[in-house]
């Protein structure tokens, strides 16, 4: 890339136009299908609603692949695992946030996840300031003055913690395979982790018209369709550059919350997800290991 001081070439320019409108799509997909899993949730329950994502996600990505999917070598299999358990973890602890709390709430504190990774070991005082910021902005949504319950926050957090797993083990194995067989496998499985505890539940409510189209609405757009376009936006901008553009969806997730699911927002919930937002963007800009970071939202 051209140095800051520098006037980026007209190649560079449109690779960053073009991954912004990337990103904006993929935003509006990953959160408008969050919004559908909602709704999906209150039909089957969060176990099956997540089982029936990732297994539509794992279905659709298999048959999309060109060649045999084959499992990680013995010495990655590892990072594999966590990589698979974390992100079972993360798509519970945030269909459950989204079933107690806002989805413009839910998705900001979130972000925290991939700003702990951007600024862990660093030294520097201002990424201190962004982790201040993001603090600030969880310390509001706590307030009395939030409708937040202490249930929805508290998993969301834990979603937090596990999207911030799943970016440290992602990047190990996406460094020895193809990002696209890891994400295929990996729902794969997410897959089978979850079908014991979907087997306790009520899996018969599933095996209706109007869960299963909305699983596969789910699957498609926050799960099949995005990974491809993330992928097409990572090869065409740095991830500190992809970082910054991603943050706008905290923003997008309290839109198409309040368009699909009604939910209305206070000034200050408002003003908190701008908060943790304007952090996540100032922590994937100014942190040295941001390049190595590769961001992929499941």
């Amino acid at each position: 890339m051209t140095s800051r001081s520098a006037a980026p070439s007209e190649g560079g320019r449109h690779a960053a136009g073009t991954a912004a409108l990337i990103v904006v799509v993929v935003a509006f997909s990953f959160q408008t299908g969050s919004a559908l899993g909602a709704r999906l949730i209150e039909h089957v329950g969060v176990v099956e609603a997540v089982w029936l994502r990732t297994a539509f996600g794992a279905a659709i990505l298999a048959l999309a692949q060109r060649r045999a999917l084959h499992w990680p070598e013995p010495g990655h299999r590892l990072s594999f695992a966590a990589l698979t358990v974390s992100l079972v973890g993360m798509n519970t602890f945030f269909f459950g946030a989204i079933s107690q709390a806002p989805l413009g709430v839910v998705v900001a504190v979130e972000f925290l996840g991939p700003l702990s990774v951007a600024v862990v070991g660093s030294r520097r005082r201002l990424d201190l300031l962004w982790v201040a910021l993001a603090a600030i902005g969880v310390v509001l949504l706590a307030g009395p003055t939030s409708s937040v319950s202490a249930l929805g926050l508290g998993l969301a957090l834990g979603a937090a913690t596990c999207w911030g797993l799943f970016l440290v083990f992602a990047k190990r194995v996406v460094t020895v395979m193809d990002p696209l067989p890891v994400v295929t496998l990996m729902l794969v499985g997410a897959t089978l982790l979850l079908t014991p505890a979907l087997i306790t539940t009520h899996p018969s409510s599933m095996l209706h018209a109007t869960p299963l189209l909305l699983g596969l609405s789910v699957a498609v757009l926050s799960s099949a369709f995005p990974y491809v376009l993330e992928f097409i936006a990572l090869r065409l901008v740095r991830a500190a550059t992809y970082g910054v553009l991603l943050s706008m969806e905290p923003a997008v997730a309290a839109l198409t919350g309040f368009l699909i699911l009604g939910q209305r927002l206070s000034v200050v919930e408002v003003a908190a997800i701008g908060a943790v937002a304007l952090a996540a963007a100032g922590a994937s800009w100014t942190s040295r290991d941001a390049s190595e970071v590769v961001e992929i939202t499941a």
